[in-house]
């Protein structure tokens, strides 16, 4: 009888922790339910890779690029092309069918459409960075004595379109606006006391110094990145927030950082943001955070995070997230889409074929997964 009794009791107990379990992780269990998608599909082949300076992705394919090579690999690991290169390192920038490389310190610049290389220049300078646009005309940036910085504009056929020289600011990013009619230019200042942002417009079809158009951003705020979105509006991404631009007139905030560990704008389309939230001394939990500006109204939606990530990128609606055991996408409405273990030694990820197909970049190869 004793026997019974103690087999009931240990039912009963095992039954309420149970429940107690369940009750304090039901947002996290429905959520896991819910995802009916969350696993990733395995992966669709694989390529082995030597020494590379960058990896880069268009609308059809995965780039990587090294010192004598371009190679393109469909979103099945298949190869889709191969240029032959002269360089000694790379800085690259991918829009749509687009891939511009340039030269690091360097001066040779090269433009990838779809499958194949439509020209190539030498730059009167050092290469500093590089941009194109989904239309295929691009900026270039770099320097020169006598100048802090210049930025060459370039149409798809490889013909320049005009110089702009900065002898007292720095350019520290450059947009070409998918309409072709802009160019933006994210400039600071470091002469002064303070530190001084500011977003420069220049008319592409009318270069004049009176249709230059500036928008200053508050003191000692650090200009870091800046991209048009599909309706030109142009998203600013600083240390403190994240800010947006429309008809190159004043900026708006659209989120303030506040324990934030990593924030981008690289999709066009939102504020990505991971932030810690803290709510007691066992509690610790990370947000994913993403903003929306659209019709003048900002909107938020969240995802919750066990921990923080090593990497994150995003490409059109999907954000991809690289942990130390696992992989996962979430799309921009906040949901769950999908999920793998990963286990080596990954060095970085990269989003192509419109964000629905990702390579996960080994030390000695590539893995090609579709989402």
């Amino acid at each position: 009888m004793r026997k019974k009794i103690f087999g009931v009791f240990c039912i009963i107990f095992i039954l309420s922790i149970s429940i107690y379990g369940v009750y304090k992780n039901y947002d996290a269990i429905m959520a896991y339910l819910s995802n009916k998608e969350w696993e990733l599909t395995e992966s669709v082949g694989s390529t082995l890779i030597g020494n590379y300076f960058a990896i880069d992705g268009t609308s059809s394919n995965l780039l990587v690029v090294g010192n004598n090579y371009i190679m393109g690999y469909s979103n099945n690991a298949k190869e889709s092309f191969d240029e032959s290169v002269s360089l000694m390192s790379a800085t690259t920038d991918a829009n749509g069918e687009y891939c511009i490389i340039g030269e690091k310190d360097g001066s040779r610049v090269y433009m990838i459409n779809t499958n194949t290389k439509v020209w190539e220049t030498d730059i009167q300078g050092t290469i500093l960075d590089v941009s194109v646009n989904k239309n295929g005309y691009s900026a270039i940036v770099y320097k020169q004595t006598g100048y802090k910085s210049l930025i060459k504009v370039i149409n798809p056929d490889g013909n320049e379109l005009f110089t702009s020289y900065l002898a007292s600011t720095y350019a520290i990013d450059v947009e070409i606006s998918n309409d072709n009619k802009h160019l933006a230019i994210a400039e600071l200042n470091t002469e002064g006391i303070k530190v001084e942002s500011a977003v420069k417009f220049i008319d592409i079809n009318n270069v004049g110094q009176e249709n230059v158009k500036k928008i200053s951003l508050d003191n000692d705020i650090l200009i870091t990145d800046i991209e048009y979105n599909d309706k030109n509006g142009l998203y600013v991404l600083t240390d403190k927030n994240s800010q947006i631009i429309l008809n190159e007139s004043k900026a708006e905030v659209v989120a303030e950082f506040k324990n934030t560990n990593f924030a981008t704008i690289e999709n066009g389309t939102n504020t990505i943001t991971i932030s810690k939230s803290e709510n007691g001394l066992f509690d610790l939990k990370y947000i994913l955070n993403i903003f929306e500006y659209k019709d003048d109204e900002i909107s938020r939606k969240e995802y919750e995070l066990d921990s923080l990530p090593l990497l994150m990128t995003a490409k059109n609606k999907n954000i991809a997230l690289l942990f130390e055991d696992e992989f996962i996408v979430v799309n921009t409405n906040g949901k769950l889409m999908k999920r793998c273990e990963m286990s080596g030694n990954v060095k970085d990820i990269c989003l192509f074929d419109n964000g629905n197909a990702v390579a996960i970049i080994f030390r000695d190869k590539i893995e090609f997964l579709k989402l």
